[in-house]
Formats: C-alpha cells, structure tokens, sequence
C-alpha cells in the first residue's frame, strides 16, 4: 500500500491514493507515471505488462475506451470523440510528381490546371493562367468571372464548378410535380424522398418534411416503439442492427469498426480506393485522404468501358471498346496484356474467388467467362455460362463467397435476375417498379443488392431473395453507367454530368460530388481487401482440365471453351466429336447442346450451354441432317430450289454450297453418312428422291402410293430406309413404311399410327421410333414390325421428338407459343425439361458413335458409275435420267427420242404409242408387252463387282454399232466406225453416190445394182424373220452414243433437252469444275438401226 509517494530526488512524500507500489520495495510511483514508456521504478515493473501500440491498435482514445488502428490516425477523419486521433499530425509530403494541395491532399502533377478540380479545395486550378478570351468548346458555357469552361450539363446541378461559384447562381426555380415515392415540400418546388419525411432531420428548405410528426400507438393515447432497424434515415446501421424497446445498436462485421456515431462501420487495413474510369484512363481516388492519381492510361482514342480488379495477382482488367477486347495492366509492374479479344460487353466482373472473369453481351443476350491466367493466343478460351432468352443483360455483379451472380436486363421487360455462377438456377430476382436498371452493386455486410435506375432517377435496393424492396428518387440520378457500395456510402458514375457522386447508401442524402472531370466516367470499383475476403475456393480440388466455374452448392463445375466439351469424367475436355449432341433446329437458327449439359432437373429457364448457328441466309428452315465425320449440315427452307450444304470448318469459319437442286417443296432429308447419298421427299405429289454425292446425279427413287409422305428415315448400316405416308386405302390415320435404300422391298411396318410426327431410328438400328402427336405417345417396332412397346405416352401437347445414344427429345408446345423441350434416358421413366421460347422446326441427336458401319456403297461408291445405291443384299447400280446402265455397273448417255415416239424403259429403243401392247415386242426388253417394269429398272439388284473395264461412260463397240458397215473402234476414250466401202457418216449410216464414167462403167453399174438389190432383199427377209417384226410406219431410232469433250453449258444444254414432265432430273447445282467427266452426246437423229 502507498499512502504516500516519495518523488525521486525529493525529500517530502506526496500523497497519492492511485500511485503504483514497485515490486521491488516501498517505493510507489505516480498514477500518470505508470505505463508512460519511462521506467521509475528501481526493478521497471512499473513498465511490466503496459498496453503498446500495434498495427491494428496504434491508439486508445477517449478514456481508453476505444481503440484506433494505425490506418485510421491522420486520414482526414475523426474517429476519436476527443479528436486525438488528428492531433499533431503533419501534412504528407508529396512526391516529386505530385502536387499539393492546401487540403493535404496529393494529385499528380497532370492534373494541376488541366481544367478539374483535383484537390477538395480547388487549390489545383487556383492561380492557373486562362487565356483571354477563352473560347469554349461546343457543350461548354464560360464562367462569369473566372473564364473558365465547365460543361453546359453542369450549370445548376447543385455543385459549383466554376471558381467563382457562377454555374450556380440565377439558377430558376420551377414548379416541380412530385412522382410516386416523393414528398412534395410546402414551398412546391422541392421533393424529397417520402422515408425522409419525420426522420428527424431536416431536408425541405422551408423544414416541412418534420412538421407535425408523431406516432401514436393504435390507442391514440400512448407512444409506440419504432423498429429503427426497418426505418430509412439517421437511426440505421451501415451493417447489422439490433432493435430494443425504445432504442437500438448496431454492430459490425469482421474487418471492420463502429464509428463514434455508433452507426457507421468503417474498414480497418489501409485506405479504400475508388478506381475510375474516365474516358483514357483509370484513376484512384483516395476515399480518406482525397489522393488521386493515374493508374493506367490507354491511347487517347481509347475508350475504358467497364473494369474491375484483382488483389491475388494486383490487376486491373478493363474491357476496349475500340479493340473489342478484355485487357489487364499489373498494378506493381506496370506490364499489360490481353486476357480476350473478339468481344463486345457493358460489364465485367472478377471472381476472386474461383479466378475467373465474367462478362455479359448485351447484343448476344449472353453471358461469358474465361479464366483470370488466361494469355490470348489466336484460340478463344472462354465459355459460354448463359446464353437463350437473355433480354439484353448490362451491369453484372458476383458473390463468390455463395457461388452466386446477378445482373440487369434492359430489354423489353427490365427486370433483376440471380443464378448460380455455373449458369443453372437461374429466376427472376425482382420484376416491378423497374425503368433502366444500369448499374448495380452488391453489399455483402448487409446482403443487399443496389441499383441505379436510369429511366425512373431513383435508386433502389433489396435483399438478395428479392424482398425488402426499398426506393428513393433523387434528382442528381440522371444517366448512371456503375456503382459501388463501400461501408455506408454509395459511389456510381454519372455520365450524364460526367461526375462521380456519393450517398448515404441507407437515406440517400449528404450527395457528394467526388470528381467531376472534362470526360465521362464509366467503369468503378472499390479496392479493398475486406470487399474480397479470402475463402476456400472449391475448384482448386475439382482437378478440371480447362475451366471450373462456382456454383451455389459450394462446388466447382467444370467447364470448356468453344469447340470442346466434357468428358464422362465430368473432369476433362474434349474435342466436340467425342461426345453425343443434339441439333435443336429453328426456323433461322441451329443450337448445338450437347447431351451431358442437360439440366438435371424441371423448369430451367432457356437453352442450356450450348453453341449457336445462326442462318443469317435462309429464309425459314424446314429440315435438316448432320454429317458428322465432315462437319457439314445439310438443310433445306421453305420455297428454297435447292438442298443447301454449311461445312463448319472450324466454328467461326463456315463454307456455303448448294448441295442438289430440287423442284417443289422439300418436306423431309436424310442423309446417307456412308456412301454420302442424299435422299429427300419433296414435290407435289410427294416423290422421294435420291442424289449422289456432291448432288452429281439424281434420280426419283420412290414415287407410287407416297400421299401424305413426311419424316424420312435412314439407317445406312442396315440398308434401310422408312417414312410416313397417309392411310389412304388403309383407313384414317398414317401408315409407317419401310423399304431398302434402293427402293426395293417396301412394306408397312405399322398401320395403327394416328399424327405421327418425327421419326428415328435406335440402337444399331434394329428398332424404328415415332412419336404421336394425337395419341400424345412415343412408340417403337422392330423393321419386320413385331414387338411394339409404347415408350412414352400422355404427353399432351407432343410437337417433335429425337432419340439417339440412349437418350429420348421430345418437346411439348403450350397455349402460349412456347415450348418445353423434355429429356429423359431411354430406359429410365424420369424426366426433365427446360423453357425455350424460340419455335422449333425438328430436333436430332448424334454422335461420333453413331454414324459407323459399312454397307454396299460405303467404298468406291459400289463400283457404280453414276448412283450407287445400297440395300440388304449389297447394292444396286442406277444411272440418272438421259442414261441407260450397262452390263451393271456402267452409264451410257441416251438422247431424248423424237416426237411423237418414247423412249422404252430401258432406253435403248423409241417406238410409237401404237407399238406398246400391240402383241408384238419392240422393246429389246419386251417391256412394251409386259406390265411389269423392265428387269434393268427394278430387277435384282447388283451384287457383283463391276469388273475393270467397266468404267463411266462405256458403251457397246460392234458392227452393229457401224450399222453393219463398218469396223468400231475406241480411238482416244472416242468411239470411231471405219466404214466400208462406199459408206460414210459417224455411224456408217450415209451411202456415198459418185458419177459413173461412161456406158459400160454404167452397164457393170446396173448389174450390180440388181445383184445388190437382192442380196439385200433377201438379208432383209431374213433379219424379219429373225426379230418377228411386223410392218410398222413409223421410224425406230437407235440410242447409241460415242464420247467427247465438253463443257458445262453444253451440259446444261442437254439437261434442258429433257422431257419436260420427266419424274427425274439431272443436278443443275454440280460444279463442273470438280472431277468433269468426258460427257456423252447424242448420235445422228435419223438412224434406224436397233441395237440388239
């Protein structure tokens, strides 16, 4: 006990009842003198265990009832109640490339007199020399008395810009009509935002807004309690707050400290900066001390759009606008990059968290993400997260922290939405009271998300489930462009004024004009480490090859860049060929979604990812088929002449062909992946058609008993094809039919079919699906038509449908246009669906599996000359019309017979319409006597190899070919007769006469003559007996043909000789210029000759 302290170096004791006792002794020590930093006691322990300074503690104040951190002492603002934290401090220094101001504020030395007001105090554009007389710039108004320009926008907006105060001065008044969600003070030309009425603070000029309050409980008689923590003004917290009777408090989170006001939270940690763009430029805005400087710069015709920053790797990422690119500057370094090129967007966004970057494309409806290491070399790198009925998305923030995002459409509905950052889950966040929600920001503290309404002038801001909604009108909100929120204050852009403002982010009063500066700002952040506080980040364990997105389950979701997708391992990327896709089709678009991105679960609003083929060049799209191994589509249009062909070389690089051209209406294509034969039904009535590949030849395949035919089917590697046609004679409903690829052996597998509508074959195609839109069911068949099973049935509404590596499409159309597009695997009940607004034309499902196999005209085209077509037993060699098949294999050009005769079904003769079923044959075939078609037409088909000499264009050689006059002859690929004596013309058909020489030469003449005449007479005799012909009056005419050289417009020339009613037709779409073949042409038209 120390009833008495001995002063050292003093005889007398002074009393003192709080002196400190040394542990030493009797000797005490003054109360101030314990825990000063200076030891009095002879042992130190008056200095043992003593408070000392610490980073996050450099100062206790106010009775050492509350501590400061070192960040916090000389920035500009109290924080003690005492003040002592600004006591005693000296003004910084600025550097050697800065400039001070009287306000202790450094800007850099470009901004002194560049025509802003840098400093708080205006310091830096005092005594800078303005040039009399200054011309001002078109949009500038000059100063009063300074001479200075300031924006015209600038003139009474509240703030004055110019130095002598004169853009605010005679500014008038005007009557101003009060919108929803305002007060109108008494003096009418003021409103307010109604929560500021009775807040207890005065807004109204003329103090109206606090007149007459009170609240009455129900009674009448007795005061209520007011939940301050629900109410708009000075009684909230910037964070969390918790209501008593009669009072509240407020706390704060992790990272942060309660001002003295005991309502505000500030940052702990070094000084919160604003980045800003503007114009070329990014700019930090010191939010405590006012410092401001450049952080990066651009060319000046450069504009720095949106932008956002990462404290891992101290980035800054903007996206240029002029170079369509995302780029990033190192904040230590200085060095930049490009992160992305070949995009346009409103708003990026940095994970944090996940190290991605996001950003939305407006003109797109999309939404994008790439990783934040990723160097552009040439190969975009980058995923599509969201993509479908995206109604023109701006402003995007993320919440890492729960794998979340949100963003602003400003289309034909505004309205805010939320998902998860894989893209799933998405919903409406908030639909009503929206104009042009532009800018957007989140506040985790209080998880509430703001935005700043361009349309209305208001701000606004909700809980992130969507309730709680609470908005306030404010003049000064005129054309936001971004905002922030950071501790209790709200930052955004204003490009309208080209400002940067600042509210109390809970009343929206005390407005602060940050900067303000000759060029608009766009793109802000603020850059703190509490705004981006760490966390475990679920995709470093994920193990994904490419990308691995967040998602709101707390998991990573592995992701790829266009032209690859994800392997079964859910891990790795692949090429897109390695995995099983579906074609969903409308009338002017294809999407490529592929089959292990399907949503698992009902109601997913839009196309899942997927990649997308718009057709800027077709009309309406009506069918389509997909080659695989080449990449190319195949799709015909309404009122389109032709099959057209989209080799995707590489998405992005697409090659345009006409692939066969067509007459009348194609209804439905397939192709034939393995010999690459196309067959369509097209044409009224409907006919099926066959082209070769390249559309070199073509042919009507089928065209009897066809009414009504739709949804062509094949399965190369069985040989068969299937289609739909009208009851008919059946009864009412649609038969399913069947037959081989060369026309041969049809037959109904299925005659109880009502609406079918889509049809596909299964598995290795042993079984054949169709979907019922009147029954509302799926069903399939075995090709011998046994074994029915009902796949699927009560799905009202069924419009198309797809099956394909065990899974089943179909999608359902409601009342209102739009459609649901169902997915399910085949062999389980369950299923899913998602929401697609776009109409769809049909739908299939492919893979690189699926198109395999082998089948009579899979290689060297068969052997066939012209079209070789494939069924069970092999294949069938057909030539197109104008041309006959020879010994199996090969064509020869046949010319059109004269009128009136026709040709025979083999083409090889013309006889009269008198001739056909007169009792006598004169068709070589006897076809004209028969009704059944020729043996060449629909005989067996050809199974055997041709042999080697039987090459395009061959044809007979003979005597019979010389017309029994000559030798024949192939000189030159060309067919040549050496004529006999006396004999002339291409074919030996032309006696030669010559003048004779005098009496006798006329005697032998005669002589001659007469011997000839009955040798001739009596050959003749025996050539009728021979061939059983009968007198006939008209002139049969002999199809034989030699070869030569061509060119294209002789071959259309010959295509137009054509019969015009002719059920076939020759492909006017080859391009002559590949592989052009010797062509045929005709023989002389007065040959009378039949080749036997």
């Amino acid at each position: 006990m120390c009833p008495a302290v001995m002063a050292l170096g003093s005889a007398k004791p002074l009393v003192s009842p709080g002196a400190f006792h040394c542990a030493s002794g009797a000797v005490c020590v003054r109360p101030e003198e314990h825990c000063d930093g200076v030891p009095q006691c002879p042992d130190g322990s008056d200095e043992t265990g003593c408070w000392t300074p610490t980073q996050e503690c450099a100062l206790r104040c106010d009775a050492a009832t509350r501590c400061i951190p070192r960040s916090w002492l000389c920035d500009g603002h109290a924080d003690c109640l005492d003040h002592t934290d600004e006591q005693g401090c000296v003004l910084k220094e600025c550097g050697p490339a800065e400039f001070s101001c009287r306000s202790g504020q450094c800007v850099a030395l470009a901004l002194h007199c560049d025509g802003d007001h840098d400093c708080q105090d205006g310091s830096d554009e005092e005594g800078c020399a303005v040039p009399r007389p200054l011309l001002c710039r078109e949009g500038e108004v000059t100063c009063s008395h300074s001479g200075e320009c300031v924006p015209e926008a600038w003139r009474c907006d509240g703030a004055a810009d110019c130095g002598d105060g004169s853009d605010e001065q005679g500014c008038p008044w005007e009557e101003e009509l009060c919108e929803d969600q305002q007060w109108g003070c008494s003096r009418g030309h003021e409103c307010i935002p109604d929560v500021w009425r009775c807040d207890g603070e005065t807004d109204c000029t003329d103090g109206s807004d606090e007149a007459g309050c009170y609240r009455l409980a129900v009674d009448g008689l007795s005061c209520m309690d007011i939940d301050e923590c629900t109410e708009w003004g000075k009684g909230a917290c910037s964070q969390t707050c918790l209501n008593v009777p009669g009072s509240y408090s407020c706390a704060c989170l992790p990272g942060y400290l309660l001002e003295p006001d005991g309502h505000i939270c500030k940052l702990t940690g070094p000084e919160p900066k604003l980045l800003v763009a503007v114009q070329s430029e990014v700019l930090s805005y010191g939010l405590r001390s006012g410092h401001e400087e450049v952080v990066l710069a651009t060319d000046k015709d450069r504009v720095v759009f949106s932008l956002d920053y990462d404290l891992v790797e101290r980035k800054v990422f903007w996206m240029d606008l002029a170079t369509e690119s995302i780029r990033w500057q190192d904040l230590s370094s200085g060095k930049k990059g490009t992160l992305v090129k070949g995009v346009r967007s409103d708003c990026i966004a940095v994970d944090w968290l996940g190290r991605n970057l996001y950003w939305t494309d407006g003109v797109a409806g999309q939404v994008l993400a790439t990783r934040l290491g990723a160097a552009w070399q040439g190969i975009p790198e980058y995923t599509v997260v969201m993509d479908g009925d995206l109604d023109q998305p701006h402003s995007l923030v993320l919440q890492p922290l729960a794998g979340l995002m949100y963003w602003s459409e400003v289309g034909s509905h505004s309205r805010l939405m939320e998902a998860s950052m894989d893209g799933s889950w998405r919903h409406v966040l908030l639909a009503q009271g929206l104009g042009w929600p532009t800018a957007l920001a989140l506040d985790l503290p209080t998880q509430r998300i703001f935005w700043l309404d361009e349309k209305l002038g208001s701000v606004g801001s909700a809980r992130l489930d969507g309730s709680s909604v609470k908005v306030l009108k404010l003049q000064w909100v005129q054309s936001p462009f971004a905002a922030a929120v950071c501790e209790g204050q709200l930052y955004w852009s204003e490009r309208k004024t080209w400002s940067v403002q600042q509210v109390d982010k809970a009343s929206g009063k005390n407005r602060t004009v940050l900067l303000k500066r000759h060029g608009q700002p766009h793109g802000l952040q603020v850059m703190h480490p509490a705004l981006r506080p760490a966390a475990p980040n679920p995709c470093e364990t994920r193990g994904c090859s490419h990308l691995c997105l967040l998602s709101a389950r707390h998991t990573g979701q592995c992701r790829c860049p266009a032209g690859l997708t994800l392997a079964a391992n859910e891990t790795t990327c692949l090429p897109i060929r390695d995995s099983a896709f579906a074609l969903l089709v409308s009338p002017a678009a294809v999407a490529q979604v592929y089959l292990k991105d399907l949503p698992a679960s009902a109601g997913s609003q839009g196309l899942p990812p997927h990649r997308a083929l718009p057709l800027a060049k077709v009309s309406r799209l009506i069918a389509v088929d997909y080659a695989v191994k080449d990449k190319s589509l195949y799709f015909a249009e309404v009122g389109g002449n032709s099959i057209g062909m989209l080799r995707m070389k590489d998405w992005g690089r697409l090659s345009w062909k006409k692939a066969v051209a067509v007459e009348g209406t194609v209804t439905s294509l397939a192709l034939d992946w393995l010999s690459g034969n196309l067959y369509w039904i097209g044409g009224q009535p409907p006919i099926i058609h066959v082209a070769a590949p390249r559309g070199r030849w073509a042919l009507a395949l089928l065209s009897e008993g066809l009414q009504g035919a739709a949804w062509l089917a094949l399965c190369p590697r069985a040989s068969t094809m299937c289609f739909v046609t009208a009851a008919g004679s059946h009864g009412r409903g649609a038969v399913v039919e069947c037959a081989a690829m060369d026309g041969t052996g049809r037959r109904a597998v299925w005659k109880r079919a009502r609406a079918p509508t889509g049809l596909a074959f299964g598995g290795a195609g042993t079984r054949l699906y169709w979907a019922d839109h009147e029954r509302g069911t799926i069903s399939s068949v075995e090709l011998d038509g046994s074994r029915f099973r009902l796949v699927r049935e009560g799905l009202h509404g069924l419009s198309l449908f797809a099956v394909g590596e065990g899974f089943l499409l179909w999608s359902t159309t409601s009342t209102n246009g739009s459609s649901k597009i169902w997915h399910s695997r085949l062999e389980q009940a369950e299923s899913w669906w998602f929401l697609m607004e776009q109409e769809l034309v049909t739908m299939r499902i492919y893979s690189q599996f699926s198109q395999e196999g082998t089948n009579g005209c899979a290689k060297s085209n068969g052997g066939c000359a012209q079209l070789c077509l494939p069924n069970p037993a092999g294949r069938q060699c057909r030539c197109s019309p104008g041309y006959h098949l020879v010994h199996g294999a090969a064509c020869a050009l046949a010319p059109p017979c004269p009128t009136p005769l026709q040709a025979c079904p083999d083409l090889q003769s013309c006889i009269s319409r008198e001739q056909v079923c007169d009792g006598h044959p004169d068709c070589a075939d006897g076809s004209d006597e028969s009704d059944s078609p020729g043996p060449q037409e629909h005989g067996e088909p050809f199974v055997e190899p041709p042999s080697t000499e039987e090459v395009l264009g061959a044809v007979p050689c003979s005597s019979e070919t010389c017309n029994l006059r000559g030798d024949c002859a192939i000189e030159a690929g060309q067919v040549t007769c050496h004529c006999a004596l006396g004999y002339r013309g291409d074919y030996c058909e032309e006696a030669e006469v010559q003048p004779l020489a005098g009496p006798i030469v006329l005697g032998v003449a005669v002589l001659l003559l007469l011997a000839a005449a009955a040798v001739g007479a009596l050959a003749y005799m025996r050539r009728r007996d021979r061939r059983r012909r009968t007198s006939s009056t008209a002139s049969t005419r002999v199809l034989t043909l030699y070869h030569r050289e061509s060119d294209p417009e002789e071959e259309d020339e010959e295509e137009e000789e054509l019969p015009p009613k002719s059920d076939t037709f020759v492909n006017e779409a080859y391009e002559g210029k590949e592989e052009l073949p010797a062509l045929l042409r005709k023989g002389p038209s007065h040959i009378n000759t039949v080749i036997s």
